[in-house]
């Protein structure tokens, strides 16, 4: 952590590479995830044309899956690194540790829905759904402040 310039360490560890990069691969995960989930009431036999858009949006997704946790590594642990030591109980910190467990809830059933039991599938796919909608929000909620005050990331 050393090695971060000051306006870096001033933005929690964030550059806005890092920034632009998650806000693109969430957006697609969402949207992925939306056309996943609309066209599974259609998957039977009687609109065969929604299949393959299904099956190119759980590719895609899953693709953007693994970025994502690319992405995650490059510019979230450094920033829970540098902010840990920060903690001093605000809503906004405290919010933080919900995004993070959310985040870990949404990937847990991301894993159990690629590897888990199949009678686990309603179940997870229900969970993941909802924390997939969630977890922006709580992104969006933890910045808020940060984004308000123009004290955004920069290049």
């Amino acid at each position: 952590m050393a090695k971060l310039n000051r306006r870096r360490r001033d933005h929690g560890g964030w550059s806005g590479r890092g920034a632009l990069w998650l806000t693109v691969l969430v957006l697609v995960l969402l949207a992925t995830g939306v056309v996943m989930h609309g066209n599974e009431p259609m998957l039977d036999a009687t609109e065969p044309a929604a299949v393959p858009w299904h099956r190119v949006a759980t590719v895609v997704h899953g693709l953007f899956a693994w970025v994502f946790c690319i992405v995650a590594g490059r510019w979230v642990w450094p920033h829970v690194v540098l902010v840990w030591s920060r903690r001093n109980g605000n809503w906004i910190w405290e919010l933080g540790l919900v995004t993070a467990a959310v985040a870990g809830i949404g990937a847990l059933t991301g894993l159990g829905l690629l590897y888990g039991l199949a009678d686990w599938r309603d179940f997870l796919a229900a969970v993941h759904w909802w924390v997939g909608l969630a977890w922006p929000a709580a992104c969006l909620a933890h910045a808020w402040k940060w984004i308000a005050e123009g004290r955004g990331p920069r290049r």
